[in-house]
């Protein structure tokens, strides 16, 4: 039976459905049966990407991380160069989005393809790697410091 997601971390965990949903889109760029223009992917993705992303992203290196940091008896620094690793190409990515026309939709399908990759990976190996470290307490204590996503508030 799967393991319910601690509370504290379900805003993360919601922050990650949100995350799909512009995977499944950049996925889609430049598609056949799409009607949206390449102006338009580019304006959801930054739209996305300055409203949550960013912030999501801070909230797991800023507050995430650490916490695990202090709790681990014996830190999975690879797991955890991995995550950090991924959020790089992700963040490259949308960089090159936004500055570079060039390949434009290959980029973006490539984007959304690590997008939805980093979160399988978060929410499969890392953040049961925090639930099992980090005392309930202190994992309840942080859910009011992640960002509240522009979608639902949560």
């Amino acid at each position: 039976m799967k393991k319910q997601r601690h509370d504290g971390l379900k805003p993360l965990s919601h922050h990650h459905h949100h995350a799909l949903v512009q995977a499944m889109e950049l996925k889609q760029a430049n598609a056949e049966k799409t009607d949206k223009s390449l102006g338009q992917f580019i304006r959801n993705l930054i739209d996305y990407w300055e409203k949550d992303a960013v912030y999501h992203f801070r909230d797991e290196e800023e507050v995430l991380l650490p916490l695990y940091e202090v709790f681990a008896e014996k830190p999975d620094t690879e797991l955890m160069n991995e995550m950090l690793y991924q959020h790089i190409q992700i963040r490259s990515l949308v960089y090159a989005v936004r500055e570079n026309r060039e390949d434009p939709y290959e980029k973006m399908n490539r984007l959304g393809e690590l997008l939805e990759n980093n979160v399988r990976f978060e929410e499969r190996e890392i953040f049961p790697m925090i639930e099992e470290a980090v005392p309930d307490k202190y994992l309840y204590q942080v859910y009011g410091k992640f960002h509240r996503d522009s979608y639902s508030g949560f």
